[in-house]
């Protein structure tokens, strides 16, 4: 189930070692969560393979440490940070930290539930379970928690459908992913309530599993339907002209409205092309 984020971010610092194959840079990002507050921030565990072949296009450009950074890939969200394998990596020379815009941690992910819907206040709140794979040696799934405000028809009427009649549900979701941050309790100096990644839901689709087979039934292709308009619509056979087989010409001369080959052989269409096979009505000369 692929997970994808998008987002801006700075490049702390960085490392590279060598395969046979690629360059793997190792890259500390920092992403901003506000613009008022420049204390809420993500970090982000980047991993990014740029192939030794110059000739093998990759979408991996060059960047420095301290430079700010536009980043896709796919990921795995982590409590507290997200472990990313870049896909693309654009500078943004013009930006510093300071000027970075908060936009967040973008994603579109497929998950699965379980859970019926449920409302916590105005909001609609639902938990996902998310698959991603980004190597052996990295975390493989997470759970992350959907929200939308309810008097938004169009997603509660998707999302209040959800397991009604199943018991499990996968969907595709997107929107913006921000982590909250578990809450000790002061007496006790323990967790009280766990951290978790909470997603602002701006769109999903729901995957249905009740698919009818279509293996066995007819297809109807557009492409044919417009050759059998096509037959339909061609000139009948002039009396006294024979059907040929198919002909190859590859230069012809125009005389008056029709096509005069160098054969001597009138057809009664213009081609715009220079070699062309077709079955045509030929009228002897």
């Amino acid at each position: 189930m692929p997970a994808k984020l998008s987002t801006i971010c700075y490049i702390h610092d960085s490392t590279q070692r060598s395969t046979k194959e690629y360059s793997i840079k190792e890259i500390t990002g920092i992403s901003r969560l506000s613009d008022e507050d420049p204390t809420k921030i993500i970090y982000l565990k980047i991993k990014a393979f740029v192939p030794l072949d110059k000739e093998i296009d990759t979408q991996i450009e060059e960047f420095e440490n301290g430079q700010v950074i536009y980043l896709r890939g796919k990921f795995i969200a982590c409590n507290g940070w997200y472990t990313v394998n870049a896909t693309s990596i654009k500078p943004m020379p013009s930006l510093d930290f300071d000027m970075m815009p908060a936009v967040g941690i973008n994603i579109m992910v497929t998950g699965l539930t379980t859970q019926t819907v449920k409302n916590v206040g105005d909001e609609s709140v639902l938990d996902f379970h998310v698959e991603e794979n980004l190597g052996n040696r990295e975390p493989k799934d997470f759970w992350l928690e959907m929200r939308h405000n309810s008097n938004i028809n169009y997603l509660a009427n998707k999302t209040n459908s959800i397991n009604q009649t199943m018991r499990s549900t996968m969907a595709i979701l997107s929107g913006l992913l921000y982590y909250q941050e578990s809450i000790i309790d002061t007496s006790t100096t323990e967790e009280s309530i766990p951290g978790k990644h909470i997603l602002k839901l701006d769109d999903i689709s729901l995957i249905s599993s009740n698919r009818p087979n279509t293996s066995a039934q007819s297809i109807n292709l557009p492409w044919l339907n417009q050759e059998s308009t096509s037959s339909r619509n061609t000139p009948r056979t002039p009396r006294g002209s024979t059907l040929q087989k198919p002909l190859v010409f590859t230069k012809y001369v125009r005389y008056n409205h029709y096509i005069l080959p160098t054969d001597g052989i009138y057809m009664f269409y213009t081609f715009q092309y220079t070699q062309y096979v077709c079955n045509i009505n030929k009228i002897m000369l």
